[in-house]
């Protein structure tokens, strides 16, 4: 009788077309090519995220005429008792293989971002970072402006430049 709905796992990705090869769980050895992943969007705003080899899928299949599968979709990826979330409650989140997580915490309405690599952010016009306070904790800053502007006092220990401390300019000036 033909099934159409399966789970398994996933046994191959091709990134291209945004489609993956599933061996089924009740038939070891066999295994379904190509089938799409179902996704929110596709068309003008796009997600693009594919499950992983080994990944726990849902699978739905249309029949044709002859009750044969013609085509297959992944539904989605499913957690099993061996690999549940650490992290669970009213959150977000997506955990990369390299560590990296961006988290939202619905309760507190707090957002993270904790990044293994580099992180780029670029506009074509403004960037802008508004709050209450804005802290920055680095071993090194660096800032490179054709023109820099602060409409507020600026307080700081001292800074030094090619021409000498600023607070050195400062008490020149008194």
């Amino acid at each position: 009788m033909f099934r159409f709905l399966r789970t398994g796992k996933v046994s191959s990705v091709n990134y291209k077309e945004a489609s993956v090869s599933v061996e089924f769980d009740d038939s070891p050895g066999v295994i379904a090519v190509g089938l799409k992943v179902l996704y929110e969007h596709t068309s003008k705003e796009k997600d693009y995220s594919l499950p992983n080899p080994d990944e726990d899928v849902v699978c739905l299949f249309l029949p044709n005429d002859s009750h044969a599968p013609t085509v297959g979709f992944v539904l989605g990826s499913y957690y099993s008792g061996k690999n549940l979330p650490s992290d669970t409650g009213k959150i977000k989140y997506i955990l990369f293989p390299d560590g990296t997580k961006i988290k939202y915490n619905m309760e507190t309405s707090l957002l993270e971002v904790d990044c293994v690599g580099d992180i780029n952010i670029s506009s074509g016009t403004v960037v802008n970072i508004k709050g209450n306070e804005v802290n920055i904790d680095a071993n090194s800053f660096n800032v490179t402006a054709n023109e820099s502007n602060f409409d507020h006092k600026i307080n700081c220990a001292d800074v030094i430049a090619d021409k000498g401390s600023y607070n050195d300019h400062i008490d020149n000036l008194h």
